[in-house]
């Protein structure tokens, strides 16, 4: 098998096809319908903005384990004229420009995980999502603005009046969402933890002019860890831009989908004076408040098929790698589940199934993101200390230098590995030959022993679903 995952052939199809209703229309609806019409059901998508304002901007990464589920679903052609493959990544102090060492990614362990390490634009993933959904059959509307979820009733209500309903309700439309208000009672909008994401594109034609033009040409990431302060940049667009995310104090909230406000000269003063031109050359940023969302016990509500995925269910930190590939996970699972429906009565089975398969997965890499963010902007003290010296010790020695740190990190080559390494599609499966077809043949059994109906629930799921192994992993880069 090559470095890339090489998996081919059509999906299972349902045989009992039902329409899925989709609130939010951005990367993980997106994703969600596609993977849901590749097993045959119907979609419609129903997004509050218009095209241009949901397609977003700025950066994205792409670990391993996101791009193999889009080369999974014939997406890489399409991924690789619009992504940029990355080996490194180079790190400096913030304030002074030192140079702390770099780290190139290794191709085995790369190989193993059957996927890519990719960059692009939020707006260049959500282009191909939405082509090849529409491509897929799945309905798109835009404009659409759900102002009533009724999961009982499986309907929404849209601003203009309109009733729709659907035989299941998925919540994609993000940490501050109809959605997931609906399912948790209420309204909730997590703890501030002090900082922010500003999130910008530079021109790399001014890049060349006031900084080492042989980091973006190599297509590089680049990290600059700071008293309280960090930046992640690396090249989009073909090398054309640098996509630039600066973590620093939040003054204001601010989140996705606001409009650009922040002029970078005025947040970054701190930064050396090395890369201070480009701070001036930049687009006025995003700012994205950073919050801390406790963790929802449920994800379903108790009303109805009403399932919450994505940021909705589990909000991440902005700007961290990890986040888009969970919500894509999220539609890749979900759709598998589902493409062993063949009766209305499994419908919540599977809901819960996604939910005892996804919680684990999202919760320790959801800390993980949040642990790196806080490492990246350790305040100046005995812990960033320690954090420099080890990554120079690492350096001077020609070795990477994400391997070996100590303390808590120590473990960290070991997680990313595991992290990427991961086959969401894969887990469904196991799920599906070690506990769904068990609990079919069960119901089957019983109604042809014991008369009941096959609605009846003869296996305690939840008890089932707590021997499934997940890796729990707290660190990746």
């Amino acid at each position: 098998m090559s470095a890339e995952s090489s998996k081919s052939g059509p999906p299972l199809k349902t045989s009992h096809p039902v329409t899925f209703l989709i609130i939010g229309g951005g990367i993980a609806g997106l994703s969600t319908a596609l993977a849901l019409r590749r097993v045959g059901h119907h979609v419609l998508v129903l997004e509050r903005k218009n095209r241009d304002a949901a397609r977003g901007s700025g950066g994205i990464r792409l670990p391993p384990n996101l791009t193999k589920i889009l080369f999974h679903w014939g997406l890489k052609p399409a991924l690789m004229q619009r992504a940029l493959v990355t080996h490194t990544m180079l790190f400096i102090r913030y304030e002074s420009g030192e140079d702390l060492g770099e780290h190139v990614w290794d191709k085995g362990m790369l190989k193993e995980t059957r996927g890519i390490y990719m960059l692009c634009t939020h707006d260049d993933l959500y282009d191909l999502l939405y082509e090849a959904a529409q491509s897929s059959g799945a309905r798109i509307r835009y404009g659409a603005n759900v102002v009533n979820i009724d999961a009982e009733a499986q309907e929404v209500t849209l601003e203009s009046g309109e009733k729709i309903s659907g035989d299941v309700l998925v919540g994609a439309d993000g940490e501050f969402g109809l959605s997931r208000s609906t399912v948790i009672g209420q309204d909730a909008f997590g703890t501030p933890t002090g900082l922010a994401l500003y999130d910008t594109i530079i021109s790399t034609a001014h890049v060349t002019k006031h900084a080492n033009a042989s980091t973006w040409k190599d297509h590089g990431i680049f990290t600059a860890f700071g008293n309280g302060r960090a930046i992640v940049a690396y090249p989009v667009h073909g090398t054309d831009n640098l996509a630039m995310q600066f973590y620093g104090p939040d003054s204001n909230e601010g989140k996705y989908g606001d409009e650009p406000s922040v002029d970078m000269p005025t947040v970054t003063a701190q930064l050396c004076d090395h890369f201070q031109p480009l701070m001036k050359l930049a687009r006025k940023a995003v700012r994205v408040s950073i919050r801390d969302h406790g963790d929802l016990d449920e994800w379903i509500s108790d009303d109805g098929p009403l399932v919450l995925i994505g940021e909705a269910a589990h909000p991440f930190p902005p700007g961290t790698i990890q986040a888009t590939a969970m919500a894509v996970e999220d539609g890749a699972v979900l759709a598998r589940m589902f493409s062993h429906l063949s009766e209305d009565r499994q419908i919540d089975s599977f809901l819960y199934a996604f939910q005892e398969l996804r919680q684990p997965r999202t919760r320790s890499v959801r800390a993980g993101e949040f642990g790196n963010i806080f490492y990246m902007t350790l305040e100046d003290g005995e812990d960033s200390r320690q954090r420099d010296k080890s990554m120079r010790a690492m350096a001077a020695k020609g070795t990477n230098v994400l391997e070996g740190l100590n303390g808590d990190v120590s473990r960290l080559w070991d997680e990313i590995r595991t992290i990427f390494g991961y086959d969401c599609e894969d887990e469904a499966d196991d799920w599906w030959m070690q506990w769904g077809m068990l609990r079919e043949r069960a119901l089957e059994r019983n109604s042809m022993n014991a008369g009941t109906t096959l609605g009846t629930p003869l296996l305690d799921f939840s008890s089932m679903m707590s021997s499934v192994q997940v890796s729990d992993v707290t660190h990746e880069a």
